[in-house]
């Protein structure tokens, strides 16, 4: 069996997620959507600021990879899992990462002031792409799809390419397996498996088919309703 070339496949990767930038006009944030965009079903790719590619600095890296409804006829969407990590809201492990890291870094106390809405802001200004994945079988591709980036980016291994950076927040998450730390990523699952260089022909289809969300109309917060 041969060896996955890594660098390749990490170029590829980042690659797919230019064009897929360029196809929906550009990373959106969380503290800009509330839900009427017309969101698909899909995985969404989570970038933070300073924290770039080793090998090419003015290109931010992914620094959290997820989805949703990973069995079939999962009612869960992205967006509400989106909505998870933009609001104290369900059951979020990305906001516990942030939320401990942010505690760590600061020194500051959970009692001293509202701690959720320094979480929320954080998150929120995350850049993040999504690439959509629904049918039948979108259970799997997504599920496929997550797994396979996450391994492929995670610094885990000694043949990873890169680096987190020195300030990087994930660094004070102090996570107690240091699989935060170690891998670079704000997940936990995958970052110490092997990935299929076989998903990258499936997320390059994927990228495809993926379109813009639907465009706010100038007059969206006029009060007509009010007239």
């Amino acid at each position: 069996m041969v060896k996955p070339d890594r660098v390749c496949d990490t170029n590829r990767f980042y690659e797919l997620l230019a064009h897929l930038e360029a196809k929906v006009g550009g990373k959106s944030m969380l503290k800009d959507c509330d839900g009427q965009e017309g969101w698909p079903q899909g995985v969404y790719f989570f970038f933070e600021d300073g924290e770039t590619r080793t090998e090419n600095e003015g290109e931010l890296r992914v620094v959290r990879v997820g989805t949703h409804g990973t069995k079939p006829n999962s009612p869960s969407t992205l967006w509400w899992r989106l909505t998870q990590h933009k609001n104290d809201v369900g059951r979020s492990v990305f906001r516990d990462h942030i939320e401990r890291a942010l505690l760590n870094r600061s020194g500051e106390k959970r009692q001293t002031h509202n701690h959720q809405s320094c979480v929320s802001q954080y998150i929120g200004s995350m850049p993040f792409l999504w690439v959509k994945i629904d049918g039948e079988d979108g259970h799997l591709r997504r599920q496929a799809i997550e797994r396979n980036s996450i391994s492929l980016l995670s610094f885990w291994r000694s043949d990873a390419i890169g680096r987190p950076s020195e300030n990087w927040l994930g660094k004070s998450r102090r996570h107690r397996h240091k699989k935060v730390e170690r891998s670079g990523l704000w997940n936990v699952n995958y970052v110490t498996k092997n990935y299929d260089p076989a998903f990258l022909g499936d997320l390059a289809s994927l990228v495809e088919g993926t379109e813009p969300l639907v465009k706010r109309d100038s007059n969206w917060d006029v009060a007509a309703c009010l007239n």
